[in-house]
């Protein structure tokens, strides 16, 4: 796996829920996503993990068409990390126009670590 050195290459794009949605199917509800929540408490409270992810909030309803775009249609369950076409991942999911992604907080905060050394959640 190649960690990611120099920041003038791509990013690796991490997608998450917009912090609150509405569901079609519950009118007149707000919800928020807790998995990506997880995340964006992340980026807040470890410094100069924001600056190093292209973070993208998108909406709850489907097609999510950024993301089809980078991870194929079947694929579009938040949140996911995109990980620029040189970079690997033992925790990755799956590979899309050769590109490696990672689904699920779990495994994208381990892929974090592999990149970054972040602390990781305690067992």
């Amino acid at each position: 796996m190649a960690a990611i050195q120099d920041q003038t290459h791509a990013k690796p794009i991490l997608f998450l829920l917009e912090r609150e949605f509405e569901d079609p199917q519950h009118h007149g509800q707000r919800f928020f996503c807790r998995h990506s929540f997880l995340l964006e408490g992340a980026l807040a409270s470890i410094p100069g993990l924001y600056e190093r992810l292209d973070v993208r909030r998108v909406g709850f309803t489907r097609p999510r068409q950024d993301v089809i775009g980078l991870v194929g249609e079947s694929e579009q369950s938040l949140p996911k990390l995109v990980l620029p076409a040189q970079v690997r991942s033992e925790y990755a999911s799956g590979e899309y126009h050769a590109r490696q992604y990672v689904s699920g907080t779990d495994r994208i905060l381990a892929t974090l670590g592999e990149l970054y050394g972040i602390a990781q959640p305690h067992p």
